[in-house]
């Protein structure tokens, strides 16, 4: 499936572990309307989960803080744009773990730990982007 058409969903979430369900859930949703399948859409999951962790590193329920996601759909591909609402720095072992986890689940993905930003991209098996 691939169009020429560009969507962005914008989404705010609490920055609290039970919102990420919400963000992992719609992302899924997304994806499989940009054709990817079962297993594609498991690894960006996982990779969704991670990115969360990262975000949601070192903040407690006596922050006040939301999550700011983007997701384009852009030709086939899907990306993911997430931001602590306060900018605040994320730790150096959330940033390692999702290093390690997930740079094999997407096809490209940025961190910016002093900021709290994470941002995600992965297209269809299927679907050439030359």
């Amino acid at each position: 499936m691939s169009s020429t058409d560009a969507s962005e969903i914008l989404l705010r979430v609490p920055a609290r572990a039970p919102y990420a369900r919400i963000v992992r859930v719609g992302a899924a949703a997304l994806a499989l309307r940009q054709g990817m399948g079962f297993g594609e859409i498991d690894d960006l999951r996982l990779a969704i989960d991670e990115a969360m962790i990262v975000l949601l590193d070192g903040l407690d329920d006596e922050h006040d803080a939301d999550i700011d996601v983007v997701f384009r759909l852009t030709d086939g591909q899907f990306e993911l744009e997430a931001t602590r609402g306060e900018g605040w720095a994320v730790g150096e072992a959330a940033v390692h773990r999702f290093d390690t986890i997930a740079s094999g689940l997407v096809d490209d993905y940025d961190i910016d730990p002093d900021h709290g930003w994470v941002r995600l991209r992965k297209s269809p098996a299927d679907v050439d982007h030359a």
